[in-house]
């Protein structure tokens, strides 16, 4: 069997999860089953707009009601022509547990990022369990470059648990998503537009912010 970081993002459902929590060494059965886990996408919270050019910001990826968490992989969809991708990390949420954090995947393909992440070590009894509860997953960061507005959505969503189910595969954990959007104000600019002259003088209409603005230039005779 190969191990998990010879897989890369894009195997099968269980694939790099799964290699990646057998190869760590998980045993026993998983319990009762699972309420539903919510994955949300939370942008920047503020009462200022974001505008191009800004400096950076963080988007987060949130988890909330999980139970026993050993391992997740998501994509998430942006904008490339309003949002430009910066970074991703995981949040001290997966190993707060006290399981060992690795992320062997971290891609962004011109719109699309893909991250995985999983905790090494076999669960309880024979070794620590995953986290329970809510938290952040994962950090996003973004330079806002353009105009517009830019959806952020979650897709190839996995949640695994640190426990086996009877099958003897990793237990996939129940989820639903909540998408986000994110609005960038682009820059006004300045465009001088002559439209005329009238009586000695040229009339230029100046484009700022939307409205227009006149000024009246008179010609020395």
């Amino acid at each position: 069997m190969k191990s998990w970081h010879k897989c890369i993002y894009g195997c099968t459902t269980m694939g790099l999860l799964g290699l990646a929590l057998a190869y760590a060494g998980f045993a026993g059965t998983a319990g009762a089953q699972q309420d539903t886990t919510k994955l949300t996408v939370q942008p920047p919270s503020s009462d200022q707009p974001i505008k191009q050019g800004d400096p950076n910001i963080d988007v987060n990826v949130l988890a909330s009601n999980v139970h026993n968490l050993a391992g997740f992989q998501f994509s998430l969809q942006y904008d490339p022509s309003v949002l430009k991708f910066v970074d991703v990390k995981e949040d001290p949420f997966l190993g707060s547990s006290g399981r060992q954090v690795n992320c062997p995947t971290k891609n962004d393909n011109n719109g699309l990022i893909q991250f995985v992440c999983i905790t090494l070590g076999p669960p309880a009894p024979q070794g620590t369990a995953g986290p329970n509860g809510s938290g952040t997953l994962a950090v996003v960061t973004f330079s806002p470059i353009g105009g517009g507005d830019s959806a952020l959505d979650l897709s190839d969503v996995q949640l695994v648990a640190a426990e086996l189910d009877q099958a003897g595969q990793p237990f996939e954990s129940p989820f639903s998503t909540e998408n986000a959007s994110v609005h960038v104000v682009g820059k006004s600019g300045f465009p001088w537009l002559i439209i005329g002259s009238a009586l000695g003088a040229v009339v230029v209409v100046g484009a700022i912010g939307g409205g227009g603005a006149f000024v009246l230039k008179r010609r020395r005779s």
